[in-house]
């Protein structure tokens, strides 16, 4: 069935999440330009009338989970709390959009060593590198502050940090969704915390 006309900009939306859809759904290696158009109900040339290539679609895939990652970060921090708590947000906020998207954007970022024969593994290492300078930012404001101890090695605690939660979503997406991810959030939070966290 032939989907009716659209903009530009929509049937570009559709095509994004399409790809997006056949990543976490069958794989990185399941995204070829007639995948997609069967995905979205095109022709291969409609594909190329809004896309140049394969590489153009997953660069800007790639822009838009970077911005959601980053949206999530800042929008999830509460002005007035200390750092340890607003870590403790940003771990809830990062599960919460997990859960709501079926792990999309972490499933992806586990799918990135398949963008290496395209050669998108660089932009992928850029993203993370700009979510993990994010995370370490609030780790030195805790350390300033004195939530998180003086001692704590930065790099090491935002990467543990991400893998806490990048960890968390694969499981989770390989064993069926289950359970909700609210039941470990509080085990996992306290778990770190404990290595982090100031005595006073």
């Amino acid at each position: 069935m032939r989907i009716p006309r659209q903009t530009t900009l929509v049937r570009r939306h559709q095509i994004i999440e399409a790809v997006r859809n056949l990543i976490t759904t069958r794989g990185m290696e399941s995204v070829t330009i007639d995948a997609i158009a069967e995905e979205v109900g095109l022709t291969e040339g409609a594909i190329y009338r809004h896309f140049t290539s394969k590489h153009q679609i997953l660069t800007l895939l790639i822009d838009d989970i970077e911005r959601s990652l980053l949206d999530t970060v800042h929008s999830a921090q509460v002005e007035g709390d200390s750092a340890l708590k607003n870590l403790e947000h940003i771990l809830e906020a990062n599960l919460s959009d997990v859960e709501g998207h079926r792990a999309a954007s972490f499933i992806m970022i586990t799918e990135a060593m398949g963008f290496d024969g395209i050669g998108l593994s660089p932009r992928v290492a850029s993203m993370l590198a700009r979510y993990l300078e994010f995370v370490r930012g609030v780790l030195n404001q805790g350390i300033k502050e004195g939530s998180i101890r003086h001692d704590v090695d930065v790099d090491a605690a935002a990467t543990v940090f991400f893998g806490l939660i990048q960890s968390t979503a694969t499981l989770w997406a390989l064993n069926g969704y289950l359970p909700p991810l609210a039941e470990r959030r509080v085990q996992m939070w306290d778990i770190f915390r404990r290595g982090i966290a100031s005595a006073a």
